[in-house]
């Protein structure tokens, strides 16, 4: 037994190698992230306007529609304001309001005019410094505001009111105010900052809103441009190109009003992730929807000229590879700027994407393997809900450009989700299940060192053993 001590320990230590290397060369380790569902990202999404009459308000409640956005903050208007026809169109047209009382304001005086509104008076908002008690008093007394949610700074608020000011800043650039979203948070203003091309808004709005998504029950974009920066509209009502940007993201998220809870996602970034953000939603028929976007300033306030953001070259790697994938840039529509798929022919499921990241959000649509290794199933494209943006050259990305084949495909539960990322029937998921390993170049090279260190113990053993013989006899 004594001779066999150095082969044993050669090969527990060339079994480590080997596993070490397997491990390093086979599907890296990624952390599990648990995604937002996308029908509550894209409940979200909220506008501030001024409303004017009622031809007005009808007029902006159909851009509003076009755009799928539902949630409009409006100044509370009184009982002689023409303002108040506006507030009643927007309320026939099916939308939520948050009604922002002005300062000094009797607070029964404005629940009253706001119960004339029906129910789509979804909140109203305490004036600016002024305590959120009293509003929430007389809300609470009124009959006909039942459920209605008061916004404010401190105490009586059912949910605090956070005023975003970016003065020309990138929205990663500020101060975070949100917090972890433990707090029921609604950011009711946002100012991107005088000067702000329209090009630029159309960058920092959407990656504002993803990055709010599951810290802030709602987060109210501009409107109207003005003083304060571009917005959605322009000062005629006219929409903008963050407008356009805006409505097609929605469009692309948009789950018909359901609000699944959503399932978990095992991946990871790799490469050139410095500023990279991200955010992981998901659609009720089971498909990750994973937004990504260089968080870097595109505009400098203190020159007033617009700056170049280099992309960035980063790699998706899936814990559980997927049956392909679509890459949406919805700056520049609403149709995938590239398919991708495993190699023709092959077989082989999608697990790493190599992309280039730019300022501008990039939407990854992940198409979940099927049972019995059929075709993927993508959800056809939405029809383009705003004038089409300049045109600009495709994102770079690496892989197959094989099409997809656009089809429909019915919701399905968690469980199913589940299966279909696997591969397998629903009735035979095996959670334990693993992918076999995969010999890359880096797993031969650690085989190949560990048969290597194998040899030389062996023969070291060898060599050890010849010489206690000879010492013996």
């Amino acid at each position: 037994m004594p001779r066999l001590r150095p082969l044993l320990a050669g090969i527990v230590l060339a079994m480590a190698c080997l596993g070490t290397g397997a491990a390093a060369g086979g599907q890296p380790a990624a952390g599990d992230e648990l995604a937002t569902a996308a029908g509550a990202f894209v409940d979200s999404v909220g506008v501030n306007v001024s409303t004017g009459d009622a031809k007005a308000g009808w007029a902006l409640a159909e851009r509003l529609q076009d755009a799928g956005i539902d949630h409009v903050r409006a100044p509370a208007a009184g009982s002689d304001d023409p303002a108040l026809a506006g507030l009643r169109a927007l309320a026939g047209a099916g939308l939520q309001l948050d009604l922002a009382v002005g300062a000094g304001t009797d607070p029964a005086a404005a629940v009253e005019v706001a119960a004339s509104l029906g129910p789509a008076v979804a909140a109203m908002e305490a004036p600016a410094g002024e305590p959120a008690t009293p509003l929430r008093r007389a809300v609470l007394a009124h009959p006909r505001l039942p459920g209605v949610t008061v916004l404010g700074r401190g105490p009586g608020a059912d949910a605090q009111a956070v005023r975003l000011d970016l003065g020309g800043r990138c929205p990663g650039c500020v101060a975070d105010e949100l917090g972890s979203g433990d707090a029921a948070v609604q950011v009711t203003q946002v100012d991107l900052g005088a000067g702000v091309p329209e090009a630029v808004a159309a960058r920092y709005l959407p990656r504002l809103l993803l990055g709010n998504a599951g810290l802030a029950v709602r987060t109210y974009v501009p409107g109207q441009g003005g003083d304060p920066g571009p917005g959605l509209l322009g000062p005629d009502g006219s929409p903008t190109l963050a407008y356009a940007t805006v409505a097609r993201m929605l469009a692309l998220l948009d789950d018909g009003r359901s609000q699944v809870a959503p399932d978990r996602l095992g991946f990871r970034l790799t490469g050139d992730v410095d500023a990279v953000r991200h955010r992981l939603l998901q659609k009720a028929d089971g498909h990750f929807w994973l937004a990504l976007w260089v968080e870097e300033p595109g505009w400098d306030p203190a020159s007033g000229q617009e700056l170049a953001v280099p992309g960035h070259r980063l790699r998706v790697v899936l814990d559980t590879p997927v049956a392909g994938a679509r890459a949406f840039v919805p700056e520049l529509g609403t149709s995938p700027q590239r398919s991708l798929t495993g190699p023709s022919g092959s077989g082989r499921p999608l697990g790493r994407i190599d992309l280039e990241v730019t300022d501008r959000v990039l939407l990854l649509e992940l198409l979940p393997r099927r049972a019995g290794g059929a075709a993927p199933r993508a959800t056809a494209p939405p029809s383009e809900p705003a004038p089409g943006a300049p045109a600009t050259p495709a994102p770079a990305t690496a892989g197959a450009g094989q099409a997809v084949t656009p089809t429909t495909t019915a919701a399905a539960g968690p469980a199913a989700t589940r299966a279909a990322a696997a591969g397998e029937p629903a009735a035979a998921v095996d959670p334990a299940s693993r992918a076999p390993l995969a010999f890359t170049g880096s797993t031969a090279l650690s085989m190949l060192a560990a048969s290597v260190l194998l040899m030389l113990v062996g023969w070291a053993a060898l060599f050890a053993s010849r010489r206690r013989y000879h010492h013996r006899h």
